[in-house]
């Protein structure tokens, strides 16, 4: 497979930026020598390799991940079937307003406190991840539905198209481009929202349950492995979904 020449050039500051990040946390544990506080990278390195070996992180990452799917699955669908009515009537836009930005403005951490009182320990982190998603999908359906060329609509009533028609031809043409990007950027947050509420929660498995445990038993480097574990997952899972996406967004623009 060639790699594209903007690809090339932005592979070396990448990596330059990220042997500097690397330089940086080796100074500074280095100079703290307080591995309680900031461990050093090769420590980090030594806890990453024993959890890779081990099958319950495994089994643990995978029980995030299909907390995320199920969280970002029903989001979407509550996100779009909202954002649908909002972008068809802006009576509806004005009524959902208020309900749909209280629930982006407030703190997950609020949401997660609430839901324990609600949810079994294994669900809390699907509530909170929707609900940190939910707001995402709503105003990308909703603008969507608003970006619909007026001339086009025009031309559909002149041809006299059925509704069916003026969707399959103008409105979901229109409405793909801001519902794949909002897609991958409510799945990230699904991702960081769910391990907040495994960390807060405690579920029976999860890497937000490894992170928590490992912090207890004042562990660090685990910490620190666990959340390079993570963070690269989110990044892969994030880059992935965005390329899938990027033909459908390119064809449908």
């Amino acid at each position: 497979m060639k790699i594209s020449t903007s690809n090339k050039k932005h592979l070396l500051p990448t990596l330059l930026s990220f042997l500097c990040l690397l330089a940086v946390w080796g100074i500074l544990a280095h100079c703290m020598h307080a591995p309680l506080i900031l461990p050093t990278p090769a420590a980090t390195a030594r806890a990453l390799a024993a959890y890779a070996r081990r099958t319950d992180f495994w089994l643990a990452a995978g029980a995030t991940l299909l907390r995320s799917i199920v969280a970002f699955c029903i989001a979407t669908l509550l996100g779009t079937a909202v954002g649908a009515l909002c972008g068809s009537s802006p009576w509806l836009r004005a009524f959902f307003a208020f309900p749909v930005e209280l629930v982006r403005a407030a703190p997950v951490v609020s949401f997660i406190l609430i839901a324990v009182f609600w949810f079994t320990s294994g669900t809390v982190p699907i509530f909170v991840s929707v609900l940190a998603a939910f707001p995402i999908m709503t105003a990308a359906v909703t603008e969507g539905f608003s970006r619909k060329d007026e001339k086009l609509l025009e031309m559909a009533q002149v041809y006299r198209f059925t509704k069916r028609q003026q969707f399959r031809w103008i409105t979901l043409p229109a409405l793909i481009p801001p519902f794949c990007t909002g897609a991958v950027s409510a799945f990230g947050l699904t991702w960081k929202a769910t391990i907040a509420g495994e960390v807060l929660c405690l579920p029976r498995t999860g890497t937000g349950m490894l992170m928590q445990t490992a912090q207890m038993h004042l562990e660090t480097a685990d910490v620190a492995a666990i959340t390079l574990v993570t963070a690269g997952l989110s990044f892969a899972l994030e880059r992935g979904a965005a390329f899938l996406l990027a033909g459908r967004i390119a064809r449908a623009g």
